[in-house]
């Protein structure tokens, strides 16, 4: 592209944007019961700071470069960040804060992350897309090649070495997350944003976040995500928990959309019906046998190891890590660790509303077909061996 040519015009959009930043400052403000009053709001064409709150004019501004450039929930991020400094000027009557100890307050009443907090709106140094402004650890990626490499190995035509190299995967997890509790390592919980582009979450799609909530250390919300360009919003599904359990979790989430997709195509011929009523039987079919087959692998009783530990135990289970003297330390750590994480949820989703789904009409013999052909899957690809783990992670923001 020439560098010389001229810059799209994005100004037929700005009274669009900001109608939608309207939009979020009202939800932000009911969510977190702030009870401040609307500003103005305006799209800047700085360069040098993505956002700002003028105290004068009561305007928060957000740049053109930060919207088009980064994902809406990034631009929320720093309108939380503009929003604090409101809370500083009109509640806590101190325009001259800066970013000292009652904008720190502020932020907190916000649940804005420490990387949002920095002067000038700017985004955290080396931010990247698909997480909060927190990188992943270098021994978290030890851990996440080493549970890519046996996912890999799980793809063997050898059904013993498949399931010993899935079971194997999961104890790995599990360990090094009793290690990192016990450690008390503040890996900081993440927020990871996986876009639907649909205006509704599917079925299928609701039962492969079942399964990432079930076996995968990771908690799972449903929401939406305004698209700047497209000026629409569609459904996001959104998972919380240390860094490298979300990127496996994701991945596992690209895994099983891409199969049941790859399946339906080789297999739709010979089972008799077609549609959507059929496709999705037999998507919700394998996704139910995937399921059995991790809960098998979960509850299986296998041999001990050298210390007389059951090396079969369930992942989730503190008593696989430590004899019964040890055992009970340990599930108060891993209890502690799941109510942090639920706090972490609640700091970003206050308001939270749970849901139950409605059970879906399927067709009963396709749907046990495909749950034959999940018990059978395997994963293929190893997390950062090739796959697209990271292709449309973004920052975790909720409307």
């Amino acid at each position: 592209m020439n560098s010389n040519s001229p810059s799209p015009d994005y100004s037929p959009y700005y009274p669009l944007w900001s109608r939608q930043l309207l939009s979020e400052f009202d939800t932000i403000n009911w969510q977190y019961g702030l009870r401040l009053k609307t500003p103005l709001f305006a799209i800047s064409e700085s360069r040098h700071g993505y956002g700002s709150w003028q105290a004068a004019t009561r305007t928060i501004s957000l740049s053109v470069h930060l919207i088009v450039h980064f994902s809406w929930d990034v631009s929320c991020m720093i309108l939380k960040h503009e929003i604090a400094h409101q809370i500083c000027s009109e509640r806590f009557f101190a325009d001259n804060e800066g970013h000292g100890p009652r904008f720190q307050q502020a932020c907190d009443l916000l649940g804005l992350p420490p990387a949002f907090r920095l002067a000038a709106g700017d985004l955290p140094e080396g931010i990247r897309i698909e997480g909060s402004g927190n990188l992943v650890t270098e021994k978290a990626r030890l851990v996440i090649r080493k549970v890519g490499k046996l996912l890999a190995l799980a793809n063997s035509t050898n059904e013993h070495e498949a399931a010993l190299a899935m079971k194997k995967a999961g104890q790995l997890m599990a360990r090094h997350n009793i290690q990192q509790i016990q450690e008390d390592k503040k890996s900081e919980f993440q927020s990871l944003v996986i876009k639907t582009d649909r205006q509704r979450i599917e079925g299928w799609q609701n039962r492969i976040s079942m399964i990432l909530l079930r076996f995968f250390f990771v908690k799972v919300v449903t929401s939406t995500l305004y698209d700047p360009l497209r000026t629409s919003s569609h459904k996001t599904i959104l998972l919380f928990g240390r860094a490298e359990n979300v990127e496996i979790a994701h991945y596992c989430y690209q895994f099983l959309s891409r199969q049941i997709v790859a399946l339906w195509r080789e297999n739709r011929s010979r089972l008799g019906r077609n549609g959507v009523r059929a496709r999705n039987s037999y998507y919700l079919g394998v996704l139910q046998g995937f399921y059995e087959q991790l809960q098998q692998k979960e509850e299986g009783v296998g041999p001990q190891n050298s210390q007389g530990q059951d090396d079969s135990l369930p992942k989730n289970s503190p008593e696989a890590v430590g004899g019964d003297d040890k055992s009970a330390g340990i599930r108060a750590l891993v209890v502690a660790e799941d109510q942090a994480l639920a706090q972490f949820v609640e700091r970003y989703c206050p308001r939270l509303r749970h849901r139950s789904s409605r059970g879906a009409m399927v067709y009963q013999e396709i749907y046990e077909q495909g749950r034959v052909e999940g018990q059978r899957l395997s994963m293929r690809d190893g997390v950062g061996a090739g796959g697209e783990a990271g292709s449309d992670l973004t920052i975790g923001h909720f409307a």
